[in-house]
């Protein structure tokens, strides 16, 4: 649907967007045990902490069949 699976795609994920989410991974705080605990990363001179935010695209299509309005 989103051309996620095409060759540029993918090569682009393997070759440039992991790469890259590999090297902020160390500004990240990690989240560990089965409390989840968050642990803050430790932070060189100069680098500042990197929060990611995700979301899920199916939300923005969950709508686009509607057959009624209100």
């Amino acid at each position: 649907m989103d051309g996620h699976k095409h060759e540029d795609v993918v090569k682009y994920q393997q070759e440039v967007f992991l790469p890259v989410m590999k090297e902020f991974e160390a500004q990240m705080a990690k989240f560990e045990g089965v409390e989840l605990k968050q642990v803050s990363p430790t932070l060189k001179d100069g680098e500042k902490e990197v929060i990611i935010y995700f979301h899920d695209e199916c939300c923005f299509h969950a709508n686009n069949e509607a057959q009624q309005l209100w």
